[in-house]
């Protein structure tokens, strides 16, 4: 039996572009955890069965939209703290590169959610929520 390859933590990168041409891609300090997710809407058809009307049917499903989201938690670094708190400040559309060891994936996205959370005794955490503003590539090996 082959054992798997497997990617350690440092192998999967969330890093944010700085809007210049060429853009030049930043992984900030003090994320400890990160997930990418991808999502589809879809639309159901109830498909009847026409040998036989009372057998219950099975569903269709069209996918009529596609959207993505990144999340991260970790400590609060302060000397990258300020670039999370001015883009969620701000509104804007910031390009971002995930990648997964060789994969990456390049697109838009919002900064929709920032918590700060403090608790005496231990160091102050946050986390972030980018969600898709827009066509999101898929992670390929470039």
């Amino acid at each position: 039996m082959a054992k798997a390859q497997t990617l350690p933590f440092s192998k999967f990168l969330v890093s944010l572009g700085d809007g210049n041409s060429p853009e030049v891609f930043s992984a900030p300090c003090g994320l400890n955890s990160r997930s990418f997710n991808r999502t589809a809407a879809t639309n159901e058809t109830n498909v009847p069965d026409c040998d036989d009307p009372d057998a219950p049917s099975w569903l269709d499903r069209d996918i009529v939209s596609k959207s993505a989201a990144i999340s991260g938690a970790g400590v609060v670094a302060d000397e990258d703290f300020d670039t999370w708190e001015s883009w969620f400040d701000s509104g804007t559309t910031r390009n971002i590169k995930v990648q997964l060891g060789t994969r990456v994936s390049v697109g838009p996205y919002k900064c929709t959610k920032l918590n700060v959370t403090g608790q005496r005794g231990s160091r102050v955490t946050f986390d972030v929520t980018l969600d898709s503003d827009g066509e999101i590539a898929p992670l390929v090996t470039p």
